[in-house]
């Protein structure tokens, strides 16, 4: 199958060069960089659904839960 999509011209001349500079079709790159998009976006919404309908059922992080996420990743003073 086919399929018509526009590509701006920066992201077509970006697309060209990296695909000589590692003797790639374009095909093969725009396939492998959609299928990764793709996936990544469909694990983020349901991981979304998922934290949604834990709200929504009241499962909520303890307040210890949180004081330790956040002791563990705010940066250091």
């Amino acid at each position: 199958m086919n399929a018509i999509v526009a590509i701006r011209p920066d992201l077509k001349t970006q697309l060209g060069s990296l695909a000589t500079e590692m003797h790639r079709s374009e095909s093969e790159l725009v396939n492998e960089a959609l299928e990764s998009y793709l996936q990544r976006t469909q694990l983020y919404i349901k991981k979304l659904k998922q934290r949604v309908a834990e709200a929504d059922a009241g499962q909520f992080a303890t307040e210890e839960e949180m004081e330790k996420f956040f002791l563990t990743h705010s940066e250091p003073d």
